[in-house]
């Protein structure tokens, strides 16, 4: 199996993304044997989907991970919803701020993930990762790209959804930050264990 996992540029004031340093440290095969093929996406509303079926179109993976960096939460959180809101009060990376803007017109209010987000969450938690399951992506570019994933992978076929992260200790350390943490050797093991799931 293919899969697709993508993660952010740093965002911000930041210099660094936990999720970005994810992608990084990942191998090119799952230990189930899963190859693993990568992308970078921006802190865009609206380009971030354009990048992801750019993506979509060259890597053609079996299915598509995306990840994002939480900053404030303590456990690693696969989503289980996207809604069709783009709203902020900060700027995306080009600048951008939408309030209560719909991310596709006509399209449906929201769409559940098509990962096994319940078998993931249980997976880490055996492992002794903190684990949840998340009901809200937000409504910043996070939520944006899960329902671009969604639409995207929906006629292909192929699974797809969106998993956050903590900030990793690593990155509060070198930012002197006091939110919660976990070490980054763990958010690696967290999202290979994920990606096991599948398939």
């Amino acid at each position: 199996m293919k899969i697709l996992v993508t993660a952010f540029e740093p965002f911000g004031g930041s210099s660094r993304n936990s999720s970005l340093e994810t992608l990084r440290s990942l191998p090119d095969t799952t230990p189930g044997g899963h190859r693993i093929v990568k992308a970078e996406i921006p802190v865009e509303y609206d380009r971030c989907g354009t990048v992801l079926r750019e993506a979509a179109a060259y890597h053609t993976p079996d299915a598509v991970v995306c990840l994002g960096q939480a900053e404030g939460r303590s456990k690693v959180t696969p989503e289980y919803i996207a809604v069709n809101v783009k709203n902020s009060t900060s700027p995306d990376n080009g600048g951008r701020i939408y309030r209560f803007a719909p991310i596709e017109e006509n399209a449906p209010d929201g769409i559940f993930t098509t990962l096994p987000a319940q078998e993931m969450t249980a997976k880490m938690q055996e492992a002794g990762i903190p684990a949840a399951v998340s009901f809200t992506a937000g409504t910043y570019v996070c939520n944006t790209l899960m329902y671009c994933a969604l639409r995207i992978a929906s006629p292909l076929s192929i699974p797809a959804g969106f998993i956050h992260l903590p900030l990793s200790s690593e990155i509060a350390a070198a930012e002197h930050k006091t939110s919660p943490v976990l070490p980054q050797d763990t958010l690696t093991q967290g999202i290979l264990l994920c990606l096991d799931c599948l398939g």
